[in-house]
């Protein structure tokens, strides 16, 4: 049986759905996945990498998406990481269409950037703005975060690549 265009799409953004719901229950669980109280955030590298290989309109609403619920997750104001991850899944999913090739380097490189918006992006606001008496410790321990959620990248770059293959009729490369 073949499958439209639609279901495809239909199915496509659905396995990327349960995949979010997956990594955010994960991201959630308060001792897995954590090393010396460091935790990864999972949402980055999924958002990023399905940047990578869809369309900017489709990138920015699912980082804004993932955003939503990580700001759910962290307790932040609603919308705190809903934006940065809108913008940096738009700009992801441009600089794949049109700068650079979509491979595991670059997956690794623009995770990293994006976990590192983030990290700073909370540090500005929520430490340093504050005055907190350890708050280059908070940084430290931030950067150390982002380091952690870009070894998760590599996996789910093929993991999204894969999901790619299948349901998308050309593949950015």
């Amino acid at each position: 049986m073949v499958l439209g265009k639609t279901s495809k799409a239909v199915i496509k953004w659905g396995i990327y759905s349960v995949l979010l719901l997956l990594f955010y229950c994960i991201q959630t669980a308060p001792s897995l996945l954590t090393i010396h109280h460091i935790k990864p955030v999972l949402l980055i590298p999924l958002a990023v990498c399905i940047a990578l290989f869809e369309g900017e309109i489709g990138s920015a609403v699912f980082g804004l998406v993932t955003g939503f619920l990580w700001d759910f997750a962290s307790g932040k104001v609603f919308g705190f990481y809903g934006m940065v991850l809108m913008i940096c899944c738009l700009l992801t999913a441009l600089l794949s269409m049109y700068l650079v090739r979509v491979n595991v380097v670059n997956a690794l490189l623009t995770v990293g950037a994006v976990s590192l918006i983030c990290s700073i992006w909370n540090f500005l606001f929520y430490y340093l703005i504050w005055g907190f008496s350890s708050v280059w410790l908070s940084l430290g321990q931030l950067l150390l975060s982002s380091i952690y959620t870009v070894v998760f990248a590599a996996p789910l770059f093929y993991l999204v690549r894969l999901i790619a293959t299948k349901f998308n009729s050309m593949l950015r490369t």
